[in-house]
């Protein structure tokens, strides 16, 4: 009975004392491990190469308002109705600049040629004005040029247009 004991007892220490070992790692995981390496670096340097241009984080912001001040122009030719009218528009191009110029506000002088049909011909700014952006003042000049539709100036006209926008 000793020796029956002994035989248990050796083999039941030398199941337990010895766990299983770990399933080495299968040889296509350290391959692709290795094969990513090299992407992972063009990846990183990819990023780096692009760094210096300014990425959105996001949507563009929202929300924002716009004053129109009193309009500078011609006798008999009043483009106020339809600039408060483009409002909505005039916010989406400053809420578009802001994505870029998340401190963008204030105020702004908008030249807008007019020509004798009342179609935009094109919208310059004041560079000295706080709220001075190219990209609002390109946005703002092509949504004038494809929406705002002015009385007859009688000729052509170019007005100044103060505007102040607040986030």
């Amino acid at each position: 009975m000793f020796g029956r004991a002994v035989i248990l007892l050796v083999a039941l220490s030398t199941s337990c004392a010895s766990a299983p070992a770990p399933a080495p790692a299968p040889a296509t995981a350290t391959a692709t491990a290795t094969a990513t390496a090299p992407a992972t670096a063009t990846a990183t340097d990819t990023a780096t190469d692009t760094a210096s241009a300014p990425v959105p984080s996001g949507p563009p912001p929202t929300g924002g308002s716009v004053m129109v001040g009193d309009i500078n122009g011609p006798k008999n030719f009043d483009p106020k109705p339809v600039i408060v009218a483009l409002k909505p528009k005039l916010i989406d191009c400053y809420n578009q600049a802001r994505a870029t110029n998340p401190s963008l506000h204030g105020k702004v002088t908008l030249r807008i040629t007019v020509n004798e049909a009342g179609k935009t011909n094109g919208v310059d700014a004041d560079q000295t004005n706080p709220a001075y952006d190219d990209n609002l003042v390109a946005c703002i000049d092509a949504m004038m040029k494809a929406s705002a539709k002015f009385p007859k100036p009688g000729g052509m006209a170019t007005v100044s247009a103060p505007l102040v926008f607040r986030p």
